[in-house]
């Protein structure tokens, strides 16, 4: 038969009688937990959910694009022992959505075999079929642009190239490997389904289609574990030099420089350029979301975690406190200072056990749901959820340490303790006026409803911390997790007051002002300006940045820009505004000389300098004037797109008139754009909610808990006043006063103290996002909201612990007074 122990048998009597204090601490512990196990295995099945849907189709490791190659030089790489190659076309295109309306966007073509299942990059199709034996006129479509546009199977698209229209047969809807994040370029990667698609066509039919019998302008290829790179990479170079190849880059680190390209357009130098899969766009972003998405499933629940060791910490030490007879006691029966060490340390390990084991079984549960969503988001084709159990051992692990590590200091001052001396009742303090006395000496005249919990803030200074640091924790919690929401609502601002124009026009590759003029001159367009943009390499001192510069008329109101402070920027005649993440990339200062070097072309490199930045989430573009920009590329009278505004809705006719325009490649509405970053917030939306009932949650936890260890540790002291004749509502009225003043200095601190935590969170998760810029953005309703829930939480914490000591009989709480 085992037996317990008597000291065990103690942690049990005493757990039993604080069950409610311990609770809220084992809650607190469970919070955490629960965020980071479910929001760590969901970043865990997104990852290996791509890494599955890059193994079944087969996803490639390299990618070779040239202007053109003969098929064969495909199947040359193909022979290399221990890699797959795939010749493929892939062009842009232009797609009559409605012939009636004229409307057009813009198409991303690659190619595929139509007799069977491409090797390397494969699609998975989500309804429909593939494509029919012969290269028919047929297509398959991303899912995205066909949900968009509300396409299927068996629809029809006319498709326009170099002049010539031909209409397709849709055949299927697919999503693939290589595309689960569409952008056009690392500079915009934000691609809207309104005016861009990926869509595959089979293979010779896009020979004929983009006039490439017998060529191939792009290689995909996929490598066996124990193929050498370096001696991959030497014989791709060999078969692409033998095909009239003579300059090969890898990465866009490898650019060749301005000199050089003048040099090879001089001589006729083809140029092939190697993309390895790390720099795959749809790869390098998807990457770069999950990085991100990682560190906020770590350093969330560290917070929450952070707050349960200071919540052991405290439950603890007051618990030492206020059995420091026992202690002596225990000491005095013969029991060693490392058993009365581990008796107090089982609290913490107890409490530790139970709140980790359920929050790493509800945060498992809670993982596969938002696995769900978040995959539903990225739009990966197979999802491989497996359990994370080791996740759920880390929860386990970490939810047990750190109540222990935070229970260990109070637990080590047993130690100290001498038997005689620690079950002697630790003397009164002396009486003296409080130091708020000293201040306002007319606290004495007040009532007694007020001057008594005046009084007692003060004259226990340590019990007074204790408090407010419950409530300053939950104040500061709940305002960081407000400030993801007023992040999120700040970006969608930047975007709705940033598009001040009704239509955005793009060109067919670099197009004339006097194409914007054309459109400006229709009867029911108020305005239209151009816009001029170019990739750029942007260079200070050691530092560079792959960027576009993008060229507003100055003075423009259609595409508005805006300082850190809210105020309007203005387009500069000379200089350059750099975004708030490209100037923390470059370490950048208003005045610095910036090194421009085109990244296409043969202009030559320049200087300009910083005159400004401007507040924008993500740091794709810089901005100059339109004039500027012209000069800058040395293309007079250049634009590469327009910005329309109409006077009021236009009708069919005016947008047909525009979409016919030959130089039109695609037109984006501004409600579009709206709409697409309102979507994509979808994946931010699922995590913040998340995180932010979590803080709600443990807000309550901890402030209920500090309130009852602090109203039941005084509770010899309210009976006194219920003997002498104070009533129950009374001394509710007084506790309440006490408590709201400790918990308005709680909620002082932790406003501060939140804001701080934010934007540390918000620099970290910048510090790991390329081209990202996160600052703590908290509006003042934001604070209002945090203190009143701050308050909220202290009055409803309260209850429990006023009606338990209101309700103790005066017998039993004075029992043993002397003891």
């Amino acid at each position: 038969m085992v037996t317990m122990s008597n000291l065990n048998r103690k942690l049990l009597r005493d757990l039993l009688a604080a069950k409610a204090q311990f609770a809220a601490v084992a809650a607190i512990i469970a919070i955490g937990i629960v965020s980071f196990v479910a929001v760590y295995e969901s970043y865990q099945n997104l990852y290996l959910s791509a890494e599955h849907s890059y193994e079944v189709l087969s996803m490639g490791d390299y990618w070779i694009s040239v202007d053109e190659l003969p098929a064969r030089a495909a199947r040359d790489v193909d022979e290399i022992d221990g890699v797959t190659a795939v010749g493929r076309i892939v062009g842009e295109t232009r797609v009559d959505l409605d012939l009636e309306s004229g409307r057009r966007v813009e198409a991303h073509v690659v190619s595929l075999p139509s007799g069977h299942r491409a090797p390397v990059n494969d699609i998975e199709i989500l309804s429909g079929d593939y494509f029919s034996p012969g290269d028919k006129r047929e297509l398959l479509l991303d899912t995205r642009f066909a949900e968009h546009h509300g396409l299927e199977p068996g629809d029809w698209l006319t498709l326009e190239r170099a002049g010539v229209s031909a209409s397709f047969r849709i055949v299927g809807i697919a999503v693939s490997p290589e595309y689960i994040w569409i952008a056009k370029s690392m500079q915009e990667l934000f691609a809207t389904p309104e005016t861009y698609g990926v869509m595959f066509m089979p293979h010779g039919m896009a020979e004929s289609f983009f006039d490439m019998r017998g060529m191939v302008n792009e290689i995909s290829l996929r490598t066996d574990e124990s193929v050498d790179e370096s001696e991959l990479l030497d014989s791709i170079r060999n078969i692409l030099r033998s095909n009239g190849i003579k300059r090969i880059t890898i990465t866009t680190d490898d650019d060749i420089g301005i000199a050089t390209r003048k040099i090879d357009i001089v001589h006729g130098v083809r140029t092939a350029h190697i993309v390895p899969r790390e720099d795959q766009l749809s790869h390098a972003v998807l990457r770069m979301e999950l990085d991100a998405f990682e560190q906020m499933s770590v350093l969330f629940p560290m917070l929450f975690l952070l707050v349960a060791a200071l919540a052991t910490y405290v439950l603890l030490s007051r618990m030492v406190e206020s059995q420091r007879i026992q202690i002596g006691l225990m000491r005095a029966l013969g029991y060693g200072k490392l058993q009365v060490l581990s008796h107090y340390v089982g609290f913490a390990l107890v409490v530790g056990v139970i709140g980790s084991i359920a929050g790493a079984l509800v945060g498992h549960a809670l993982a596969r749901i938002l696995t769900d969503v978040f995959i539903g988001f990225f739009h990966i084709p197979h999802v491989e959820i497996q359990p994370q159990w080791s996740v759920v051992g880390l929860g386990v692990i970490m939810g047990t340490s750190v109540p222990v590590l935070g229970g260990i200091v109070p637990a080590w001052t047993t130690m100290r303790l001498h038997p005689a001396e620690s079950m002697r009742p630790p003397a009164p303090p002396i009486g003296r006026r409080t130091p708020l006395e000293v201040l306002l000496p007319f606290i004495p005249r007040l009532p007694t409803v007020f001057k008594l919990p005046l009084r007692n803030s003060f004259r226990n200074p340590r019990r007074t911390l204790f408090m407010a640091f419950g409530v300053m924790a939950a104040t500061a919690m709940v305002l960081v997790s407000l400030s993801f929401v007023n992040m999120m609502n700040h970006m969608f601002t930047q975007v709705e007051q940033g598009a001040n124009y009704d239509l955005r026009l793009f060109y067919t590759g670099v197009g004339s002002t006097s194409t914007t003029r054309f459109v400006g001159n229709h009867a029911q367009v108020e305005r239209s300006e151009s816009v001029l943009e170019q990739p750029y390499r942007l260079k200070l001192r050691d530092a560079s940045i792959d960027t576009a510069i993008m060229g507003l008329p100055a003075g423009t109101d259609m595409y508005r820009l805006f300082h850190e402070d809210g105020s309007r920027a203005e387009i500069p005649r000379e200089g350059i505004l750099l975004t708030t993440a490209i100037q923390n990339d470059l370490k950048a200062e208003i005045g610095d000389v910036i090194r421009l070097e085109p990244l296409v072309g043969t202009v030559a490199e320049k200087e300009i300098t910083v005159v400004g930045i401007v507040d924008e989430f993500m740091g794709g573009k810089t901005y100059v004037s339109l004039e500027k920009a012209q000069d800058l590329f040395d293309l007079p009278g250049a634009a590469t797109g327009a910005l329309v505004r109409f006077y009021g809705e236009p009708d069919a006719r005016t947008m047909e008139r525009i979409y016919n325009i030959p130089e039109v490649a695609s037109a984006e509405t501004a409600a579009a754009l709206i709409d697409f970053y309102e979507d994509q917030m979808d994946f931010f939306w699922a995590f913040v909610s998340v995180m932010l009932i979590m803080s709600f949650g443990l807000g309550i936890a901890i402030v209920f808990n500090g309130v009852t260890v602090n109203v039941l540790e005084r509770r010899r002291e309210i009976a006194i006043m219920r003997a002498v004749g104070m009533g129950d509502r009374q001394l509710a009225k007084m506790i309440t006063i006490e408590n709201l003043g400790v918990g308005t200095i709680g909620i002082l601190v932790g406003l501060p103290l939140g804001y701080e935590i934010a934007n540390a969170f918000m620099q970290q998760v910048a510090a790991d996002a390329e081209g990202f810029a996160f600052t703590a953005i908290i509006y003042p309703s934001s604070y209002v909201i945090a203190a009143v829930s701050g308050g909220l939480m202290l009055l409803l914490a309260q209850i429990p612990p006023i009606r338990r000591v209101t309700r103790m009989s005066l017998p039993t709480v004075t029992k043993g007074w002397t003891s």
